[in-house]
């Protein structure tokens, strides 16, 4: 494949996986079982000061951005382009909630809420894998991630585990202070932190890397290599 040709590949591959994310966030808000680690943050966030979860999103992820520039102590063009895709990311979770009404989406018949919690966990382990191979920017959360394990010498996978947990907790806090209860947090979000990165592996051995491609980034290289089948 021709660099040209691979380049559009790899875009084409990559917004496909930010919808896909996307949509895996909203689905979790959806089915009330619990949100990711991903968001739990920016879910009890957008719930107390009634912003739309996907500006509850880009704030959250810009503040990530900064936290990444502050422990680097210098400006990279790598984690500057972490702010746009946060606008992105957060204006397509928006556009699911309002612009498609799933936000007015609440079922409350169990079996149907389950049912949405396995197509959320497929769209966020399906959507995560297609940016991963597309391997342009990463999201504001992996980003902290990554930097941490390359200072602590620790695998992307086991700081992924503990900064998700930081995740989870600092969003149950945040509900316990100001909402008197930890909103957004359940057995979804148990059941997301054991099967997304499952489900990211399944589809690196159903779909994996035969062909050369364009010069990519080696540290997302490493993350695509190193997601822990645990988390």
């Amino acid at each position: 494949m021709k660099p040209v040709q691979t380049l559009i590949y790899r875009f084409t591959v990559y917004i496909a996986g930010i919808f896909l994310l996307a949509l895996g966030t909203v689905l979790f808000t959806c089915c009330r079982l619990g949100t990711s680690a991903l968001v739990s943050v920016p879910f009890i966030i957008a719930d107390i000061t009634g912003q739309t979860l996907g500006t509850a999103t880009t704030l959250v992820f810009g503040v990530m951005v900064l936290l990444q520039l502050l422990l680097q102590l210098k400006l990279t063009l790598k984690t500057l382009l972490q702010l746009p895709f946060s606008f992105v990311f957060g204006s397509v979770v928006d556009f699911y909630t309002i612009g498609l009404g799933f936000a007015q989406f609440r079922p409350d018949a169990l079996i149907l809420r389950v049912l949405l919690l396995f197509l959320a966990t497929a769209a966020t382990a399906t959507g995560a894998f297609l940016m991963l191979r597309g391997n342009f920017i990463m999201n504001a959360p992996d980003g902290v991630v990554a930097l941490l394990s390359l200072k602590s010498s620790k695998s992307f996978g086991q700081m992924k585990l503990r900064f998700d947990l930081v995740m989870i907790l600092a969003a149950a806090a945040l509900g316990l202070l100001f909402l008197g209860r930890p909103e957004g947090i359940g057995i979804g979000t148990l059941f997301a932190a054991v099967t997304v990165g499952r489900g990211i592996r399944f589809w690196e051995n159903v779909f994996p890397k035969t062909e050369p491609s364009l010069p990519v980034d080696p540290v997302t290289s490493e993350i695509s290599s190193e997601i822990d089948p645990e988390i």
